[in-house]
């Protein structure tokens, strides 16, 4: 495991015993490398360089700049991150909190302690990056669902019932490699892009059958195909 270790210059300046960062640093020096850093500019540097594992934030503020850094964090390179805290502001801790992958303590951590805190957020961002991860897919199969629907509206427009309509824009799916999302996305981009133009989006057949989705051709030549 690689930790990274952030130790903002406030922390620093309020030594609590058991609470030093030589400590921590020794604790999870047992799971891997570990590295320690006192500003925001390095540890990005460091992260835009290396891959961590676990990024543990040790500050007596979580102030804005520090807020930043988690939220750029998880959008570039998603990780362990444990916040510990001795003052915070609750609307921007709880805006933090809401994806489910930041595991926060507040006051004191002792080093003792740090073993089992580290194997709770493992276990919070494990489960919160499943969640979040099927989330995603539900989004997409329903965006796919809408994006089939409106691209068949548009086939049954040149005179295709929708079971028809479906086949058409699988089988073109299937000749392109293309997902029925991508070939829905498609024939909506052309009925767009042709909606200024006195010609409407056709499906020609091709001379071995197969439709062919926006060749603009009189309708009664596609019918006739």
């Amino acid at each position: 495991m690689r930790s990274l270790i952030f130790c903002d210059s406030s922390f620093s300046a309020v030594p609590v015993v058991d609470c030093e960062v030589v400590q921590y640093q020794a604790c999870l020096a047992a799971f891997g490398h570990v590295t320690v850093l006192t500003s925001v500019s390095q540890v990005e540097q460091r992260l835009h360089q290396q891959t961590f594992d676990t990024l543990l934030i040790l500050t007596d503020t979580l102030h804005a700049q520090i807020q930043a850094l988690i939220q750029r964090t998880l959008t570039s390179k998603p990780m362990v991150i444990v916040v510990n805290a001795k003052t915070w502001q609750q609307t921007a801790l709880t805006e933090l909190l809401d994806c489910g992958r930041i595991t926060f303590i507040p006051e004191i951590l002792s080093v003792n302690r740090l073993t089992s805190v580290i194997s709770l957020a493992q276990a919070r961002f494990d489960a919160a990056s499943k969640t979040l991860a099927e989330f995603k897919r539900l989004d997409d199969e329903i965006r796919s669902i809408k994006l089939l629907s409106q691209a068949k509206l548009i086939v049954m427009a040149q005179g295709f019932d929708e079971t028809k309509a479906h086949q058409i824009i699988q089988q073109q799916a299937m000749q392109k490699g293309w997902s029925l999302a991508q070939m829905s996305a498609q024939i909506i981009a052309v009925a767009s892009s042709q909606k200024s133009q006195v010609s409407p989006v056709t499906i020609a057949m091709s001379k071995d059958g197969a439709p062919h989705v926006g060749a603009v051709i009189p309708k009664v030549d596609m019918l006739s195909s």
